[in-house]
């Protein structure tokens, strides 16, 4: 996404900030278990790149049981932001935060056990090279862990037919207009290609399944009235003036046709989680 779930473009907090927030709040349990998945010990080292707020930072130094994480971003305002966060945790590991170019990274060859990367891909001109470069402070057997979205199957929602089909090709005119290529908002089908060009060796592929259904509660309300919003910034020009009705009438806050509303309303989200080893 680019409003959205990107960290590294600037040094300042980004538009998208309370989208991303949202939807963290939303879907924390199922973020909280994909994180603890990956097992650490007293000797580990973790390298979380971009931290952002530090979301999942947090989430590390709540299950890190010793060890050592850093946390890196080139926004110094993100980098307080996730400090103060992750104080909250009382973490076990020894945490460091700095503010670092993805694509230079001040660390020696083969120096961390595990590198996390969340949703910034996009945000980044040259993804291949910063998988170069997190592959190369990876020790042997290290692990590159990547999540990414799909912008055209993120959120599944039931949408009229006919309405899906029409925001999917907006989706598609939105990307190339803005990056040239209908599939950068699409970076989670594109990580095992990515990896094989950073010369990282794929492995195991995970899912984030979330299912929500109605009456949402106040954090996925909250979420779908931010995700809404940005679709309509995203594809509205690009929609035609009858799909863009049918949009406004399908997302608005009340109304018979609301989704937020409806009774029978459910909604499923979906990331992916690519893992490659050095």
């Amino acid at each position: 996404m680019t409003e959205v779930l990107t960290k590294q473009a600037s040094d300042n907090p980004a538009s998208y900030d309370s989208y991303l927030v949202a939807f963290h709040e939303a879907f924390r349990p199922e973020l909280e278990a994909a994180v603890a998945r990956y097992p650490t010990s007293a000797k580990t080292r973790v390298l979380d790149i971009p931290c952002g707020d530090g979301f999942y930072t947090a989430l590390f130094a709540r299950h890190m049981r010793g060890g050592e994480l850093v946390a890196g971003d080139l926004s110094q305002d993100y980098l307080d932001r996730a400090a103060r966060r992750v104080e909250a945790e009382r973490p076990r590991a020894n945490i460091r935060f700095e503010k670092l170019d993805a694509y230079h990274l001040p660390f020696d060859d083969e120096s961390f056990d595990l590198v996390w990367c969340a949703q910034s891909l996009i945000s980044l001109a040259n993804p291949t090279a910063a998988l170069s470069e997190m592959r190369r402070v990876l020790r042997p057997r290290g692990v590159a862990a990547v999540m990414e979205t799909d912008e055209y199957h993120h959120i599944l929602l039931p949408w009229p037919v006919s309405l899906e089909l029409a925001i999917h090709k907006a989706i598609r005119v939105a990307s190339r207009r803005r990056y040239g290529s209908g599939t950068k908002l699409a970076q989670a089908r594109k990580l095992r290609s990515t990896f094989l060009a950073a010369a990282l060796k794929p492995m195991r592929k995970g899912t984030i399944t979330a299912n929500r259904e109605a009456p949402f509660d106040h954090a996925t309300r909250t979420f779908l009235i931010e995700h809404f919003a940005y679709l309509r910034r995203l594809i509205g020009r690009d929609l035609a003036a009858e799909d863009l009705t049918r949009f406004d009438r399908f997302t608005a806050a009340d109304g018979d046709e609301s989704f937020l509303v409806s009774p029978e309303s459910e909604l499923t989200c979906l990331a992916m989680i690519g893992n490659a080893r050095r």
